[in-house]
């Protein structure tokens, strides 16, 4: 497939794609409303599920290993209208930031909801990498900041 038909592809289901963003974070404002923090295990555990199928589907597409091929995935969601600005790429580390509005809808809620919906984008990289990883929410619009802002890190390993 020529790359000019994959673009074309990918904002054909660009809608598509923004609405699963929207209902997945429509459910989890809902849930996190209605059960309060009580709800912050369940929907970090149905989210990162979700990370890691959305991973499988990725990992046929990615070029590339690593830390490397979570920042190309992270360009391709510019295809999907979610530009990401990618502030720092290592082999341990991807630091990016997005301006609003956030894919899931979650302006105004809270960070504590944000960070769990972000452990889709935590089990996303786990998986993507082989080993485990993870998110830390720098600034949410969730919260009410200007932009979101999140570094995925590989996990330190403990030594004895």
């Amino acid at each position: 497939m020529s790359r000019w038909f994959g673009k074309r592809l990918a904002k054909a289901f660009t809608p598509m794609i923004l609405n699963n963003f929207r209902t997945m974070g429509a459910l989890s404002r809902a849930f996190y409303e209605k059960y309060g923090e009580e709800a912050l295990p369940v929907i970090s555990k149905v989210m990162g599920e979700s990370g890691v199928e959305g991973a499988k589907i990725a990992q046929s597409r990615l070029k590339g290993e690593g830390m490397r091929a979570v920042g190309e995935l992270f360009k391709m969601y510019e295809m999907f209208d979610l530009p990401v600005e990618i502030m720092k790429l290592t082999d341990d580390l991807i630091h990016f930031r997005h301006a609003p509005p956030c894919p899931f809808g979650l302006e105004g809620t809270a960070k504590e909801l944000c960070k769990a919906v972000e452990t889709r984008g935590e089990r996303m990289v786990s998986t993507i990498l082989g080993e485990a990883a993870e998110a830390k929410v720098i600034k949410c619009v969730a919260a009410g900041d200007e932009y979101c802002e999140v570094i995925y890190a590989k996990k330190k390993r403990e030594t004895r």
